[in-house]
């Protein structure tokens, strides 16, 4: 396990650093829409941009990788991300900003998949949920970590765009400043929806709802502290909290889950953040220092939701065909992403602030009474079939 780990760091370091300022860019974007008087609909509409692409993305990572491999294609996609911010500080309009974070989404899905099936490839079956903690633990600490860059870079200037940019293109050094053991090259075919699906129905679902709650949290989160009167502080710590929250549970989630009933544990999760989200919604308005609190368990269990549902897509299936699962989930997750601000934009318009988190209670309620039906365990399929 630790020579596993050691040979892991230097793609969980890059990742670091490009999550590090990729977690202050997505809150930056949503603060400096609504700065800037736009709408609701209108972040909403920006924010599932980046998932477009990631989906866009998703449909090619796993040829891309093959082609190019792991490393190669890591410098690629870090790089064109650094450009694309930099572009995106030269106008502030939300239809060149969409346009722009749709490429970075694809740029986005390719970092992914390459990192995850990186993870996949080198961990035994056995080990796969607790390497996929780890990752989780490392990608939401640099992600909570970057929410705290927010109260040192200024919204309304430049100093955002920069420091993201600088970050992501230092990304690419600790992937390639010495010989690393990297996964082994194949060529396989991406994996279509229905394929995925078939593979394991909770596993899609668990990707699609993964990616509606993490998009609505990183797009939407802020509007709403914003809307009950936050300070740019005070939202730069509450999503810190949400993603520290996150960052906590995935370790002993994540063993759990490999030591005992992987769906059993998908399932309560997906409960317990049904019923912390609800909290906070018949709540409303809520106390600054009650909202911090039941947040981090929110985060805490609703984060492990994404983990949870790849290791259980991946229990059984052969290690060929974990890049085009990887990319399959990815795509799952991405449909999600799309559509989960935007319905959550509009819920919120009708409902008001609280309407976030009770858009929040039905899809994890969903998840997990979905999870409650027998489902076919996830199975090896031929995937050109």
């Amino acid at each position: 396990m630790a020579l596993l780990i050691r040979s892991l760091i230097p793609p969980l370091l890059s990742l670091v650093l490009l999550i590090f300022g990729s977690g202050l860019f997505s809150t930056f974007v949503s603060i400096r829409l609504e700065m800037s008087g736009f709408d609701v609909e209108v972040i909403g509409l920006v924010t599932s941009a980046l998932y477009i692409g990631i989906l866009t993305g998703s449909l090619k990572a796993s040829r891309w990788i093959s082609l190019l491999g792991h490393v190669r294609s890591f410098i690629l996609f870090a790089g064109a991300s650094a450009a694309l911010v930099l572009l995106q500080a030269i106008w502030i309009d939300p239809w060149y900003w969409a346009a722009l974070r749709l490429i970075g989404g694809i740029c986005m899905a390719g970092i992914f998949v390459v990192i995850e099936s990186w993870l996949l490839i080198l961990a035994s079956p056995s080990l796969r949920g607790a390497i996929l903690s780890i990752y989780l633990a490392v990608f939401y600490a640099a992600l909570s970590a970057g929410q705290l860059l927010i109260n040192i870079a200024d919204p309304a200037g430049l100093s955002p765009f920069f420091i993201t940019a600088t970050l992501s293109a230092l990304s690419i050094l600790p992937i390639t400043s010495k010989k690393i053991e990297t996964p082994k090259l194949c060529d396989t075919p991406s994996m279509k929806l229905n394929h995925f699906f078939k593979l394991s129905p909770l596993g899609f679902m668990g990707g699609i709802i993964s990616g509606m709650l993490l998009a609505v949290i990183y797009g939407l989160l802020p509007v709403y502290a914003t809307e009950i009167g936050l300070s740019i502080s005070q939202i730069g710590t509450l999503m810190a909290i949400v993603i520290f929250g996150g960052l906590s549970l995935q370790w002993p989630i994540g063993r759990w889950a490999d030591k005992g009933n992987r769906k059993f544990v998908l399932n309560l999760a997906s409960f317990l953040s049904a019923l912390l989200a609800l909290s906070i919604a018949i709540q409303h308005p809520i106390h600054p220092l009650i909202l911090n609190l039941i947040i981090w368990f929110f985060g805490g269990f609703s984060f492990t939701l994404y983990p949870l549902s790849m290791a259980y897509v991946c229990e059984k299936i052969q290690e060929d065909q974990i890049v085009p699962a990887t990319g399959g989930f990815v795509l799952s997750y991405s449909i999600g992403a799309i559509a989960g601000p935007l319905c959550a934009a509009f819920t919120m318009d009708y409902l008001g602030s609280a309407g976030l988190f009770y858009f929040l209670t039905l899809i994890t309620l969903a998840l997990g009474c979905f999870g409650l039906y027998p489902t076919k365990s996830p199975a090896s399929e031929n995937l050109d079939s």
